[in-house]
């Protein structure tokens, strides 16, 4: 794609995630407002599902009655109407369209609804091209993306996928090209390595102006790949194959790069000179092997931790670059919290309540269906952005 199309791509990624960013600083305001709008509205679309109407929706008239009314909930009492939603059936749980379905764990599926993927691509992508973009980091150069994209076709037309991935293909369908690896790329990988293939795509493109990786390792695992395997890498794009157009000036400059480099130290700004950011979404498994990504980094680019999320829901956004902490989303689910230290869930808090210093067994209401939902997810306030508490994972 040509740079001054990139460019104008990536202006409107910057565009979009201006635009979120303005709602997240009116909400985050008086959050509990936007929390009783989110369960009002979800109330009320939803009176006449099946769900609704065993639970009373259209007779509840406040987040309170909503609260007494309703049961905590587990996966296994919503088993069943998956079930028959990854089968077609309609109106089951939600009224909100639902295409497509994310693998919790390898085993078990939750539904992702039109609007709940909407608010993940807002909060996730488009806070984080907001902040890339205010930064300068959103030039003409390429995405690199790292998101598995493997996709399983029911016979129901549902489809199986990762989230982040459902939403590359299905909001940036238009601007594919502006990503260094194929959004289709796991369909070509049938017969090759698929480490081979990232690679090549990634190696043979110089101006990139970020990268994008559910988990921070596959971005440890694409610079290791290309420590071990540079000779032949730089021999295919020197010579060119059904995948690259022969290049032997980057093929060089690659040479040159590498035969220099030490293992386990700076490549990244030396390979890529433009790349200054890289987008980590899964923030729960950051641990201390993350310092080795950092080396290869340098001092010179840095880190969007774009938020708390899972197939459940989308829970945080970020706020700033570098900064594991972010904050809670006042209109992306409805949140109630145990304290850590409780016996039961007998007093469960609300967003309003939560106190800095103290950590929180998660529940949540969502955009797709689940009502009161434990997601077995704890966090650690740290903060406050204006009224609303920020947070990060807490692992102890």
């Amino acid at each position: 794609m040509d740079r001054k199309v990139i460019k104008i791509v990536n202006e409107a990624r910057w565009a979009d995630g201006q635009t979120v960013r303005n709602r997240l600083e009116d909400i985050t305001y008086n959050p509990m407002r936007s929390q009783e709008e989110f369960v009002m509205r979800m109330l009320r679309e939803n009176s006449r599902t099946e769900y609704g109407r065993a639970n009373n929706f259209k007779n509840i008239r406040s987040i309170e009655e909503f609260r007494d009314l309703l049961p905590l909930t587990t996966y296994e009492d919503y088993a069943d109407q998956i079930d028959r939603i990854a089968k077609g059936e309609k109106n089951v749980l939600t009224a909100y369209l639902t295409e497509n379905l994310w693998a919790l764990d390898g085993i078990r599926q939750l539904p992702q609804s039109r609007w709940s993927v909407q608010t993940s691509y807002d909060y996730g992508f488009c806070t984080a091209y907001y902040m890339a973009g205010n930064q300068g980091y959103l030039t003409d150069g390429m995405t690199l993306n790292l998101i598995d994209n493997d996709m399983e076709q029911l016979a129901s037309g549902m489809t199986v996928r990762n989230m982040l991935a459902h939403l590359l293909t299905k909001w940036e369908e238009g601007n594919n090209q502006a990503y260094i690896i194929p959004l289709d790329i796991t369909n070509a990988a049938e017969n090759t390595d698929i480490h081979y293939l990232q690679a090549l795509y990634a190696l043979r493109e110089k101006h990139l102006s970020l990268a994008i990786c559910e988990r921070y390792d596959k971005m440890v695992e694409l610079l290791r790949y290309i420590e071990k395997h540079w000779p032949r890498l730089a021999e295919d794009i020197e010579n060119g194959n059904t995948l690259a157009q022969p290049d032997p000036e980057r093929a060089n400059a690659i040479r040159e790069i590498m035969e220099e480099h030490n293992i386990g130290t700076q490549m990244v700004g030396q390979l890529w000179p433009g790349l200054r950011c890289i987008l980590v979404y899964d923030v729960d498994h950051l641990n201390a092997s993350f310092e080795l990504l950092r080396h290869y980094c340098g001092t010179d680019v840095h880190f969007i931790f774009t938020g708390i999320s899972s197939p459940i829901g989308t829970f945080t956004t970020a706020l700033n670059m570098d900064d594991p902490q972010t904050v809670l989303i006042p209109d992306s689910v409805f949140y109630e919290f145990k304290p850590k230290e409780a016996r039961n869930y007998n007093k469960l808090l609300t967003l309003d309540q939560l106190e800095i210093g103290h950590s929180y067994e998660l529940i949540v209401t969502t955009l797709s269906g689940l009502c009161r939902y434990k997601t077995q997810k704890t966090l650690f306030v740290v903060g406050r952005y204006h009224d609303t508490p920020t947070v990060i994972i807490d692992k102890n």
